[in-house]
């Protein structure tokens, strides 16, 4: 029991008190069964096909690598100017949804706009999650898109 509290009480003081800490990292789980998402090589012209099993959540994002973007399809307090795929509780309850060649997200930086979000070779993670802002976590799959 004394090695316990002795661990404990060296734990706290490496790390400091509660209000000190950062907040925890979001976990993202790369699982077929929850989220999966067909090719993962994608040539010009395809279109992705997403699986959704279970409670996936609320919110669509893409996030293309090369150019640190996110473009958000899918969210619950859309700006006014977002072009949405679909709406949150559609998204929700969905079990399958395709995202076209042409389909576009909303840039979450400071320029905004909606962008065609396969436009640009190289890697992509789609993310899906309760809510993207937040440290919920939630799942994810990673995706290439082929030169153009």
């Amino acid at each position: 029991m004394n090695r316990v509290l002795f661990f404990i009480f060296a734990f706290i003081s490496l790390h400091g008190n509660a209000e000190e800490s950062e907040a925890p990292e979001a976990i993202w789980i790369e699982s077929d069964d929850m989220v999966s998402c067909t090719p993962r090589m994608l040539s010009p012209g395809d279109v992705l096909r997403v699986n959704l099993s279970g409670h996936h959540g609320k919110e669509l994002a893409l996030y293309r690598h090369d150019e640190n973007l996110w473009l958000f399809l899918v969210v619950g307090a859309a700006p006014s100017t977002m072009k949405s795929l679909m709406s949150s509780q559609q998204f929700e309850s969905a079990k399958e949804i395709e995202i076209a060649p042409t389909t576009t997200g909303y840039r979450w930086d400071n320029k905004g706009g909606n962008k065609t979000i396969f436009s640009k070779p190289g890697k992509y993670t789609l993310y899906v999650s309760e809510n993207l802002e937040s440290e919920e976590g939630g799942y994810k799959c990673e995706l290439f898109v082929k030169n153009h």
